[in-house]
C-alpha cells in the first residue's frame, strides 16, 4: 500500500528582528556562555510537545503500514496557558525519506525563528527505518525492518532532549486498515546538543551589521511611508499544474505596520483530471512571501476566508469584493517580497475511500510589489 503524496504547507507571521549597531569600545564585554545542559527532565512545554508529536504516529503507520514521515511543532512564546501549533513545510520537496523531510523542517524552524520568533519551544519527530522506505510497506506483513520514532526537543533556554521510541508491527489485532498494530517500547530520554533555532544573543559592542542584510521593524535605511502605497494588483495560477488555481483582481495598500489587499473578484477552479474524489477548498488566506536561499514562505498571513466548496474539474468558484488584512510592519525584506494567496484544502486520493488529509496550493504576484515607487527590487 502506497502512502499519500506529501504536500507542502504555508507558515505565517515571521519578522527578523532588527538589529542597531553600538559604538565600539576598548573593552568589549559579552554574554557568559551557557552551562551545557546534561539533564534528561522534560519541561513542561516538552511534555506537552511529545505527547502531541507522538499521538501524530500511529495513524499514518496503521493506514498505510509504511512510515510517519516527520512532524514539526511548537509552543508559542506568549503569556497564558501553553499553545502548541503545528508547523509544516515552506515548500514542496521531491522526496520521500524522513531524514530529508526532519532536515528540511529544521531549516523552516529555524528561519521561522531568524525572524520575529514565536515559539519558546520546539519538537520534530521523525521515522527511522534501518532499511530502503520504500520496501518498508504493508505493516506486519512487509519486512521486518528496525524501527524507531525519534522526538527531537529544544527550547530557547537552551535546553536539548531526545526521545527514542522502538518500535514495530504486530500481525494481532489487523487493526483498522488490515496491515496490524503498531507496538512502542517504552520511551528512553537523553540530552543533546541544541540544533540552535534561536539567533544567538549579539556581543556587546558589536560592529552594526550590513544594512542591506538586516530586516527588521525599524532598521536603520527603510523609509517611514508618508502616504500609504496604493496600487492595482493581479495575480494568477491558472497556468501552473496545481490541483486548485485562481486568479484575483484588485487593490494592494500598504501601510507601515500593515497590508491590506481587496479583491474585485475572487476566482477559482479546477483544471487537472480528477485523482480519486475532488478536494475541498476549506479556505483561502492572503500572506507575505519571503525568500532564505532556495526556501521561500508565506509570513503574516491574514485571517482566513472561509469558503468550505468541493471543487470538482471545470468548476468555477467566484467571489467579489473580498478584503484581507495582514499584520506586517515594514522592513528590509519587502523590497524582494511578493503576495502569496494560500488555498486550504482537504484532499483523498483513489483507493482513499473516507480518508482525507490536508493540501495547500499557492498563487503569487510579482516581486517587490510592496515597494514604494522609486525603491529597488532585488531579484
Amino acid at each position: 500500500m502506497k502512502p499519500p503524496a506529501l504536500a507542502a504547507v504555508s507558515m505565517v507571521w515571521i519578522t527578523l528582528a532588527g538589529l542597531t549597531g553600538t559604538t565600539p569600545c576598548i573593552a568589549q564585554s559579552t554574554f557568559p556562555e551557557r552551562t551545557p545542559d546534561t539533564a534528561v527532565a522534560l519541561t513542561r512545554d516538552m511534555k506537552i510537545l511529545d505527547e502531541r508529536l507522538f499521538g501524530l504516529t500511529r495513524i499514518p503507520l496503521e493506514r498505510w503500514g509504511n512510515t510517519f514521515y516527520a512532524r514539526a511543532m511548537y509552543i508559542e512564546d506568549a503569556a497564558g496557558p501553553a499553545r502548541a501549533s503545528e508547523m509544516g513545510l515552506s515548500t514542496s520537496i521531491d522526496s520521500r525519506e524522513p531524514g530529508v523531510i526532519r532536515d528540511s523542517l529544521r531549516s523552516t524552524m529555524r528561519m521561522r525563528q531568524a525572524y520575529t520568533p514565536q515559539a519558546r519551544t520546539i519538537g520534530i519527530i521523525a521515522d527511522s527505518i534501518e532499511g530502503p522506505v520504500r520496501e518498508a510497506v504493508d505493516g506486519a506483513d512487509g519486512p521486518p525492518f528496525p524501527r524507531r520514532a525519534i522526538t527531537e526537543l529544544e527550547d530557547k533556554n537552551g535546553r536539548c532532549r531526545r526521545i527514542e521510541r522502538d518500535y514495530r508491527f504486530v500481525a494481532e489485532p489487523r487493526g483498522e486498515w488490515g496491515l496490524g498494530t503498531v507496538v512502542f517500547d517504552p520511551p528512553r530520554v537523553s540530552s543533546c546538543q541544541p540544533r540552535g533555532y534561536w539567533p544567538a544573543r549579539p556581543t556587546m559592542g558589536a560592529a552594526p551589521p550590513d544594512p542591506a542584510l538586516t530586516i527588521g521593524h525599524s532598521a536603520p535605511g527603510r523609509s517611514i511611508l508618508a502616504a500609504p502605497i496604493v496600487r492595482p494588483i493581479a495575480i494568477s495560477s491558472l497556468d501552473n499544474y496545481f490541483s486548485v488555481v485562481g486568479e484575483f483582481h484588485g487593490k494592494l495598500t500598504v501601510f507601515n505596520d500593515s497590508i491590506v489587499v481587496v479583491f474585485d473578484t475572487l476566482y477559482v477552479t479546477r483544471r487537472l483530471a480528477e485523482n480519486g474524489t475532488a478536494p475541498r477548498l476549506d479556505a483561502i488566506r492572503v500572506g507575505v512571501g519571503v525568500q532564505s536561499g532556495q526556501t521561500w514562505t508565506s509570513i503574516d498571513d491574514s485571517k482566513p476566508l472561509k469558503m468550505n466548496v468541493i471543487v470538482p474539474r471545470g468548476a468555477n468558484v467566484l467571489r467579489r469584493n473580498v478584503r484581507f488584512v495582514m499584520k506586517h510592519e515594514r522592513k528590509y525584506a519587502d523590497e524582494a517580497a511578493w503576495i502569496v494567496v494560500t488555498f486550504d484544502l482537504t484532499v483523498a486520493h483513489a483507493g482513499e475511500k473516507n480518508r482525507s488529509h490536508k493540501a495547500w496550493t499557492y498563487a503569487h504576484s510579482e516581486k517587490g510589489i510592496l515597494n514604494a515607487p522609486g525603491e529597488s527590487v532585488t531579484r
